[in-house]
């Protein structure tokens, strides 16, 4: 825990939120229960409590900043929750949808539907590793990148604050653009960590989002054309007064047309309408958001690229870095995924030596972890761009980058299932991208192939057996560089060490409120879940 200190603000925004200490579900909640009216939800780790907050609201009879009345609905199962979010959504309500893991895969199918409808609900993701060699209920990103082929634009939350925003934010794009959004966080690792944050007040909901009935100005030419001049902000599809069929069988030439119209007609729109909903909540709130932005990038020589709760940590190695050796290490943070911010990314890595992409999935059978995967591309449309004569660009907007301009690419795979990342795993990483280091392209973090030093005889002669079969596995991990400290000056750390099942974690919570509520400090907590932790030994541990 850490004492507040006042930082000069020039102009004191409209609506700077409200101050209080909550965890990312906490955040979804407090948004979605003021802003939303509807939502079909199944329960799922680490995502539950949302449905749950969800469904309190709406047991005690709560009202959103509208005067509605919150609608639950909890079906059998995630592939049913998707069909009833959409039916929610056609009926012209705001309505939201929370799930993670296996619920995401098991909806997969009625995602691309809920797009090729243009309808605007947004799904709020605690992202989760799915079940492979084992079960694993902890934080992976799996279940995130199996639903980038759908037409959901993502957005990855950093932080809890993030968490609670963007759930906004993701409606106001969807409502603009008529394109479902999915808001995404670290399950576990942002979804059940309490943090200091600022939560929207009524009156923002009100002037941000506005009425669902509300008559807006069609914010497209293509929109223009289908609904006229102006339309219903969430629009009404089930219509008693307009009765329509929707979701029909087309056959060749009808569906390829269709397929190929929603690239100019609404895709291509969802990247400047986002840059819109982020620019407004920025002059309402003070905070300000992009689809992808740089920390110390200006004079960045090598670069820490990532999504989710770990660029907070690459932020506080690249300080550490440029203050104690002098290397000039920049981070970037990808907030959207889909549609993929290659316009600002090219712009922000054209000219740096080497990057890091820190991926929290591993797909062995690819190319390219994924966010990789869309960097590197990204990366050769600005080559292309600089081989192109002047003013005549294949792709306008993005960079124009000479070969030598393309930083080396190198892939990191860590945290799979919320394993722990320490900063000297990252400090490692970095080291490896320096002239004089390993140069290894693909490497895990966090975790040994090799426990080198080991006493036991048997783990000795299988190691060595392991070691003549697979004479490089050693260096598939990078071994982490010192034990490091990072923690900001005048910071108080504590560490409860208890039994599962004996309030460790309620006493936990309690004394970081306690320490934001009456002491005045930031604050960051977070307890140390488990399935085998049931009268086991347990942390919590707060900061």
């Amino acid at each position: 825990m850490s004492k507040r200190t006042k930082a000069t603000v020039r102009v004191q925004p409209e609506y700077p939120g409200i101050p209080t200490a909550t965890d990312g579900t906490g955040a979804v909640v407090h948004a979605e229960t003021n802003a939303s009216e509807a939502a079909g939800a199944y329960p799922i780790t680490p995502s539950t409590q949302m449905g749950e907050g969800w469904a309190d609201a709406v047991a005690k009879g709560k009202t959103n900043v509208f005067g509605r009345r919150l609608r639950f609905f909890e079906p059998e199962g995630e592939h049913a929750a998707a069909a009833v979010t959409a039916g929610m959504s056609m009926s012209g309500l705001r309505s939201t949808n929370f799930s993670s893991g296996q619920g995401i895969a098991y909806m997969h199918e009625s995602l691309y539907a809920a797009t090729g409808k243009r309808l605007t609900y947004v799904l709020n993701v605690a992202a989760r590793a799915m079940t492979k060699h084992a079960l694993n209920v902890h934080a992976g990103h799996d279940d995130y990148h199996a639903v980038d082929d759908t037409g959901f634009f993502q957005l990855f939350a950093k932080d809890v604050q993030e968490a609670g925003d963007f759930a906004l934010i993701a409606h106001r794009v969807a409502e603009l653009s008529l394109t479902p959004g999915l808001n995404a966080q670290d399950g576990f690792l942002t979804s059940h960590v309490l943090e200091s944050v600022r939560l929207p007040e009524s009156d923002l909901i009100r002037a941000y989002l506005g009425e669902p009935s509300d008559e807006i100005e069609s914010p497209t030419p293509a929109q223009r054309l289908s609904f006229g001049p102006t339309r219903r902000r969430v629009p009404e599809l089930f219509s008693v007064d307009y009765p329509a069929m929707l979701g029909t069988v087309q056959n060749q030439d009808a569906y390829a047309q269709g397929v190929a119209a929603q690239r100019p007609f609404y895709f291509d729109h969802v990247a400047p309408l986002t840059d819109q909903a982020m620019a407004e909540w920025a002059e309402l709130t003070g905070r300000r958001y992009a689809r992808a932005s740089g920390y110390r990038m200006d004079d960045a020589e090598y670069v820490l690229a990532g999504q989710g709760s770990v660029v907070p940590n690459l932020e506080l190695v690249a300080d550490y870095l440029r203050a104690e050796r002098r290397l000039k290490v920049g981070v970037l943070n990808v907030t959207m995924f889909r549609p993929f911010p290659a316009d600002l990314i090219s712009h922000l890595l054209a000219g740096t030596k080497a990057v890091t992409v820190f991926e929290r999935c591993d797909q062995p059978l690819a190319v390219d972890p994924p966010l990789l995967r869309e960097i590197r591309a990204a990366m050769s449309k600005a080559m292309e761009n600089g081989r192109a004569r002047r003013g005549d660009v294949p792709f306008p907007g993005l960079a124009a980058a000479e070969a030598a301009e393309v930083p080396d690419f190198h892939s990191a795979g860590f945290g799979f299932g919320s394993r722990d990342l320490q900063p000297g795993d990252v400090v490692a990483a970095v080291e490896n991208m320096l002239p004089d280091g390993r140069g290894r392209r693909q490497f895990y973090l966090g975790i040994d192939f090799i426990r080198r030093g080991t006493k036991l005889p048997k783990l000795r002669i299988w190691q060595e057996q392991l070691l003549d079969a697979y004479p490089d596995i050693g260096g598939l991990a990078l071994t982490p560089v010192g034990d490091l400290n990072l923690l900001p000056e005048g910071a108080v750390s504590i560490r409860i060490h208890s039994v599962g099942g004996w309030g460790a974690i309620t006493m936990g919570k309690n004394l970081t409120m306690t320490a934001f509520e009456l002491l005045g400090m930031h604050v960051k907590a977070n307890p140390k879940y488990g399935s085998e932790k049931k009268g086991q030994p347990t942390t919590f541990y707060s900061v």
